[in-house]
């Protein structure tokens, strides 16, 4: 005869105990990102649901010309949802998203295609694109509530709700400013807020780590020498004596040199990171002012 213990017995006898309550515990999800600020906004709308990975997370990685390790294939590998940017970008890490359950490549998502920006974790319409991606996916895991993951979608929205304001707001003031950059990191929101960059084929070509040609090297030295501009924008993850130079001589001619990189920042929402590009921009643009 199999006996139970008094306090176990007397629970299944009053019909409701915590014991018989009591929900398992469920392994969040594992979301693994190339970048950090993909993971940032997978973290957002899957709250306590899911537990992100971000292979490149220190600032001042080019990813365009990294040289993955092999943790961190395992670690992709490892994923339930794995997150690529694509479009050129980090191109070396779908074959290590190709085995995980299900996977996003922003740049499908997006729409992409050759010869568009590749940084798409700076552009709100693919940002809001992945968001509504991830969410559908992530409802379908088991054990996921689907109101849960659709309310926290929501805040979400409302926070690129607030980017896209402040965009429109900041297109009203600079409407066609003409601004110079060493490379087309944040240029999607620099063309919604009404700048306008251009010296497109001089940043093209050293995102691409190509020469630039001397046609397009003598324009935009003409552009920050003459103050044609109202700012340099510079990639703290791109160093070249080229560069070095330019930044020189905006700096000699009282040139705002405004940096914009591409890895969130330790502790920074995706929001709060774009909020602080634009809050830098506006600031610049007051004081470059012809």
């Amino acid at each position: 005869m199999r006996f139970f213990p008094a306090f176990l017995l007397a629970a299944l006898m009053m019909g409701g105990s915590d014991v018989a309550q009591a929900e398992p515990s469920r392994t969040p999800v594992r979301v693994v990102c190339a970048e950090a600020a993909w993971c940032d906004v997978a973290a957002q709308i899957g709250g306590g649901d899911v537990q992100t990975h971000a292979l490149l997370a220190t600032p001042g990685i080019d990813p365009h010309d990294l040289t993955p390790s092999p943790s961190m294939a395992r670690a992709m590998a490892g994923a339930t949802i794995a997150v690529v940017n694509g479009a050129t970008y980090d191109d070396w890490a779908l074959p290590f998203a190709a085995s995980a359950p299900s996977r996003i490549v922003v740049a499908s998502v997006a729409g992409w295609q050759p010869g568009d920006n590749p940084h798409l974790f700076l552009d709100p319409v693919a940002v809001g694109k992945v968001a509504h991606v991830f969410a559908d996916m992530l409802s379908r895991q088991p054990g996921i509530s689907a109101l849960d993951v659709a309310a926290r979608l929501e805040v979400f929205l409302k926070e690129l709700a607030g980017v896209t304001d402040s965009l429109a707001a900041m297109k009203a003031r600079h409407a066609a400013v003409p601004v110079a950059a060493v490379e087309p990191v944040g240029e999607t929101l620099l063309r919604d807020a009404g700048l306008n960059v251009v010296d497109e084929s001089f940043a093209l070509a050293i995102m691409n780590h190509a020469e630039p040609s001397p046609r397009d090297v003598a324009q935009v030295d003409t552009l920050v020498d003459g103050r044609k501009v109202r700012m340099l924008i510079t990639n703290p993850a791109i160093h070249s004596p080229q560069i070095d130079r330019l930044v020189d001589r905006a700096q000699a001619v009282g040139l705002p040199v405004v940096a914009i990189g591409e890895t969130l920042p330790p502790g920074q929402s995706w929001q709060g990171w774009v909020h602080d590009i634009l809050q830098t921009v506006d600031q610049a643009m007051g004081d470059g002012g012809h």
